[in-house]
């Protein structure tokens, strides 16, 4: 266990797959117009983004906006980081990503000590994040998700610590980095509200049997739900969340305001708008893949123009379509506002808007019930917005990788029978759905439907894995100290078999 601390242990893994990764790369020459992580002499072991960030860098080494690189759809500050990319080495990227792998697992022991695992506990959290295959790899490719997973991590230890505002700038550099971090932005306010009311019951127990405080101790006694019911929970909820609120939104609109000074408009519809309104009619995990499909490429009886469609033909279809103007002007009126109203209904029933409403539904449930187990509640909520997010790729793994290491000292003793078969079931509907990917994308064959089933499949897969997680954490750890934030006395499975049960019914 030791040696899962020593540097040169560590480093030689990430060193030794960045060596590789310069050696394949010669024999595997990359395009630059490929959209494809695919060449014709085989397949690079560079992620294509790599060198979209690369020549983002290389537009701002210019002097010119990094979206002069088509396809860079990042904050501008990821094209800084990078431009030793372009001065030094284009391996400076892949030594900073897996340096901060590094600094990840570091980070990740304060954490789950703070928390009161053992030494032990400690020592396996971060070996679960270090040699994992999934993190060297991924970094060691070029992917930029570990810059995320740092400020994320960092804003954990700060809530923990105490350190309200130093988390809410880092949440705020954050989301500006990468969009997701925003749906933890619920679960963080009821946090600092449930730890304000302890505070202040501690105060008014010290007062002894006030009518305050038998007031609060009906309040902050009980289940999350009871936490925050009544008009001090209310105002606790509301206070932290305009706080925390305007120092992270604070960062998050100074560097968005900066950097739209610099480039403009393109800044936000590449940075944040694209994403909202994302269609990926390629194949990835998404069970939403085919629906998307059909509807990206497919005729539509709207008579809208779909990509790749003939521009004559759509030219007639609208001609057609046109409303003719009448006398009366009522008539007219309701011929407008139909006009208008159609386009926003057509788009709202789009599968990538409807996409959203299973996410936020999930994700709001989760936040309310498992606010008091920070760790936890982000593990859950980023496993259900990865499974049911439109566009789903293995780079989004790394996102709730780097936080069940924090929950593993909290796993019962022996681990249950039934994780130990959700997580093989999720490996194998994995490699099905890489099976299914192969035949598509290598071999060419016609497969869509089998890809979109084993999307299906992987999706139960990541239900019943998320249900098994939340069903064999306990709140009292046999070996370690409990992490809870003790705020409550609560039964370790009333919240968790209720988000479980619930994932379970919605899928």
């Amino acid at each position: 266990p030791a040696r899962l601390h020593c540097p040169k242990a560590t480093a030689s893994v990430p060193l030794a797959l960045v060596a590789w990764s310069v050696v394949l790369d010669q024999h595997v020459p990359r395009h630059q117009d490929q959209e494809k992580d695919q060449a014709p002499g085989g397949v690079p072991f560079t992620d294509i983004d790599y060198w979209v960030f690369t020549d983002a860098a290389r537009f701002v080494a210019n002097g010119q906006s990094p979206y002069e690189r088509s396809t860079y759809r990042y904050s501008p500050l990821l094209a800084y980081v990078l431009l030793p990319n372009i001065w030094l080495s284009p391996v400076w990227g892949k030594l900073l990503f897996s340096a901060g792998d590094i600094l990840a697992g570091w980070m990740i022991a304060q954490i789950v000590r703070r928390l009161g695992a053992s030494k032990r506990g400690a020592t396996l959290a971060v070996a679960a994040w270090l040699f994992n295959p999934w993190t060297f790899s991924i970094s060691t490719r070029g992917s930029c998700d570990v810059l995320g997973v740092l400020l994320l991590l960092c804003t954990l230890l700060c809530l923990l610590k105490g350190l309200a505002t130093s988390a809410a700038c880092a949440y705020g550099l954050a989301v500006h980095l990468r969009v997701y971090p925003i749906i933890y932005a619920p679960s963080i306010v009821l946090f600092l509200a449930a730890r304000s009311l302890q505070r202040v019951q501690l105060r008014s127990r010290a007062k002894g049997g006030t009518p305050e405080a038998r007031e609060l101790d009906t309040q902050t006694t009980g289940s999350p739900l009871r936490r925050i019911h009544g008009r001090k929970g209310w105002e606790a909820v509301l206070f932290h969340g305009v706080i925390f609120g305007v120092v992270s939104g604070g960062v998050f609109f100074a560097l968005g305001w900066i950097f739209h000074r610099l480039y403009g408009q393109q800044f936000l519809d590449e940075a944040f708008l694209h994403h909202l309104g994302r269609k990926d009619p390629r194949h990835n995990f998404s069970m939403y893949f085919y629906t998307i499909y059909l509807s990206y490429y497919g005729p539509r009886s709207s008579g809208v123009a779909m990509p790749g469609g003939d521009p004559v033909e759509a030219m007639l279809l609208a001609a057609a379509s046109a409303p003719v103007p009448t006398d009366d002007p009522m008539t007219n009126l309701a011929v407008a506002i139909s006009s208008a109203v159609a386009p926003l209904i057509e788009q709202l029933t789009q599968p990538a808007t409807l996409a959203f409403v299973p996410q936020l539904v999930l994700l709001a449930g989760t936040a309310w019930q498992l606010h008091e187990e920070l760790p936890l509640c982000w593990l859950a909520q980023t496993i259900v917005f990865v499974a049911l997010n439109k566009v789903s790729t293995a780079q989004y793994f790394v996102w709730w990788l780097s936080l069940l290491p924090l929950v593993l000292h909290r796993i019962r003793r022996p681990v249950p029978r039934g994780l130990v078969a959700a997580s093989v079931l999720w490996a194998a509907a994995q490699l099905h759905w890489l099976g299914w990917a192969y035949m598509l994308e290598f071999k060419g064959w016609p497969v869509h439907l089998g890809v979109w089933a084993a999307g299906v499949l992987f999706l139960a897969a990541n239900v019943a894995l998320l249900c098994m997680l939340l069903l064999g954490f306990q709140s009292d750890g046999e070996g370690d100290k409990g992490s809870r934030v003790k705020t409550v006395q609560q039964k370790p499975a009333e919240s968790t078999s209720c988000v479980g049960s619930f994932l379970t019914y919605s899928l």
